[in-house]
């Protein structure tokens, strides 16, 4: 289980978060020790966990693929100094896990 995402709004705000200190522009935190603080690997490490929010009824195993295959093309561009593009591709990822035909409303 995530440690920093506890559920679908909490992922939704991460995703932000990693956003605007993506690669290297974490916050470090007082409350965390030196190994803990956050970084772009740690960062897409509990995206990746978080997609386990989505119950299978919510997201079927095809979307749940294309969804962990766009974050991983956003860590890529990340890793490579394409900035922009792992921004894009990260909020590309957040419209598409949170539209209704890959994530359908929590309420059923």
């Amino acid at each position: 289980m995530s440690l920093w995402i506890q559920d679908l709004n909490a992922l939704r705000d991460f995703i932000g978060y990693v956003v605007l200190s993506a690669p290297d522009n974490f916050p470090e935190e007082d409350f965390l020790q030196p190994d803990e603080q956050m970084n772009l690997d740690r960062a897409f490490e509990e995206m990746r966990n978080a997609m386990n929010l989505f119950k299978p009824s919510k997201m079927d195993d095809a979307k749940r693929k294309e969804a962990l295959s766009m974050l991983e093309e956003s860590l890529h561009a990340y890793r490579t100094g394409d900035i922009v593009k792992g921004a894009h591709l990260l909020q590309d990822f957040r419209t598409f896990i949170f539209s209704k035909k890959a994530a359908r409303s929590e309420r059923s």
